[in-house]
């Protein structure tokens, strides 16, 4: 009788841990993918911070995604907003242009007139993802259309290689602190089927 409930509260254990191993395993995967993925994603408007140039009636302000851009997709997010009244506008036409960098035996790079659409979160925000292959300093131009007339401002967007040692090691001493709470937890289920028994 004891050994038929002993194996009963056992199998219990035994269900209710499986999940949490399944989602640890899931979740770990899923990091893994999301992680190794991440040259392909692309941004939301989320910039950390904005270079800002004054044009005629208005503050244009420029960020990107990600803060230090390398080659390759590049989000652009531009601000515009009334030097009198603060206030953001939400209605301006917003033309990105830019011109990439000399380099040694390549032709400089040109970003051909690209219009800028207003962020779906944030309306007075305006964003544009655009290709920036060249390593080196890029010469940007916004050019907005408002209520008080048009303006233009020229932005500097440095494009420089990442450093791969950093993500490298974030991505270790992850997947290390999961092993660690892996092995924590596998120690916590043994004492406590000890505890049980």
């Amino acid at each position: 009788m004891l050994s038929s409930i002993t194996a009963a509260s056992k199998l219990q254990v035994g269900i209710r841990i499986r999940p949490i191993i399944v989602f640890v395993i899931v979740a770990t995967l899923q990091g893994l993918w999301f992680g190794l993925s991440l040259p392909s994603l692309e941004a939301n408007g989320a910039v950390r911070e904005y270079q800002k140039s004054l044009a005629d009636h208005y503050e244009i302000g420029i960020g990107t995604v990600p803060y230090s851009p390398s080659p390759g997709v590049v989000h652009f997010a531009v601000y515009v907003e009334d030097r009198d009244s603060k206030l953001r506008y939400s209605n301006a036409e917003v033309l990105l242009t830019g011109v990439g960098p000399v380099t040694d035996g390549k032709s400089r790079a040109d970003i051909e007139p690209t219009s800028m659409n207003n962020a779906v979160l944030d309306p007075t925000s305006y964003e544009v993802n655009v290709p920036l292959n060249q390593e080196g300093v890029w010469t940007i131009t916004i050019e907005v259309t408002a209520e008080k007339g048009s303006a233009q401002s020229v932005f500097e967007i440095e494009v420089q290689e990442t450093d791969p040692v950093v993500p490298t090691l974030t991505l270790l001493t992850l997947i290390g602190f999961l092993i660690i709470l892996g092995m924590s937890a596998r120690a916590w289920v043994k004492e406590y089927r000890k505890k049980r028994s």
